[in-house]
């Protein structure tokens, strides 16, 4: 099914940052939108040629990043609730929750863009179509899946994204919040602890910038399997563009990656930067807390020792409780 765009592409701005759930005018992806039907919704996206986060490696891009991608649609996710589905947006008044993902890359970017368009801006067209609503007793809508279609310009598609997600009034999500505290022990002025220092190499986890690391106290604990200790640094201008007292599911998203990278080159004897991400499923089971330390586990199945391919299962933990899991699909670039 190719994703096709009209003759003029609307990428000559970006959608308001309120619309997205952005601080920062330069985390903002989505260019534009227009509703299709009741249920589908064409949006439009560029990658950041440069960008303190996704799309690290700026001039020797070989690979779309995929969690750029599912940036682009968990952002779309907000515009078509708010626009197409009655949440307001005025004030700030809903908490959305992410509860599931299952994202796929489809085609290497080197296999679409040679080498001289690596530093040049890719522009997406995003086609939206909801497989699943959820509604109270009174008829209103509270959660949908999301089935992304992402394509270049003249519809090359690269990438399969789903996302469910789930809304409630912000007084409601305060007073579950204060609940969830009280029985993990977390008191109203305990304090976030800072990011610690990690022993990790950018290279080791396929980053450039040391603070994007998000993993520390790395250690392997039997064959095939490592354990980690997640850095979390509230002052991330990217992670943290918005202030919040839980951890954000695309840090969880993150961790999972990183710890599937660094855990694939170990097992390999490969460089990470030379290993692809194109694979993330992932159930999302409770809220991640921030004054809590948080511990990431990875179990490597080696699916194609030959043409390096491997699947990754991690999961995210507090104090014995799962906070989050994921499958993520790792091979070598072609």
């Amino acid at each position: 099914m190719a994703v096709q765009a009209e003759a003029k592409f609307p990428f000559e701005g970006t959608l308001s940052k309120a619309l997205v759930h952005k601080v920062s005018i330069d985390q903002v992806l989505l260019t534009d939108y227009e509703a299709q039907s009741d249920k589908g919704t064409l949006l439009y996206a560029q990658l950041p040629r440069s960008h303190g986060f996704y799309c690290e490696h700026i001039v020797d891009a070989r690979r779309f990043d995929l969690v750029a991608l599912i940036e682009i649609c968990r952002q779309a996710c907000f515009v078509v609730a708010h626009t197409q589905f009655g949440v307001p947006l005025e004030g700030n008044g809903y908490q959305f929750l992410f509860q599931e993902l299952d994202a796929n890359l489809l085609m290497e970017r080197s296999a679409i863009f040679d080498d001289n368009y690596a530093g040049q801006p890719v522009r997406l067209v995003v086609k939206s179509t909801i497989e699943r609503e959820w509604k109270k007793r009174s008829g209103v809508t509270y959660g949908l899946l999301w089935f992304y279609a992402l394509a270049t310009t003249d519809g090359v598609e690269i990438a399969h994204i789903r996302i469910r997600q789930t809304w409630l009034e912000r007084g409601k999500w305060r007073e579950i919040r204060q609940i969830m505290k009280r029985e993990r022990n977390i008191a109203p002025d305990m304090a976030i602890p800072p990011a610690p220092r990690t022993e990790l190499k950018p290279a080791e986890v396929a980053r450039i910038n040391p603070h994007n690391i998000v993993l520390h106290s790395l250690r392997l604990v039997d064959i095939g399997r490592y354990e980690a200790m997640a850095r979390i640094d509230t002052r991330h201008p990217v992670l943290f563009d918005r202030a919040t007292e839980h951890i954000y599911a695309m840090i969880q998203i993150e961790v999972s990656r990183q710890m599937a990278l660094y855990a694939m080159a170990r097992i390999f004897d490969v460089d990470a930067v030379e290993l692809d991400v194109w694979k993330c499923k992932s159930t999302f089971e409770t809220v991640g807390e921030l004054q809590l330390p948080t511990k990431a586990t990875a179990n490597v199945r080696v699916d194609d020792r030959d043409q390096l391919n491997a699947t990754v299962f991690v999961t995210v933990s507090q104090l014995d409780r799962t906070i989050s899991t994921f499958e993520i699909g790792v091979r070598r670039m072609t």
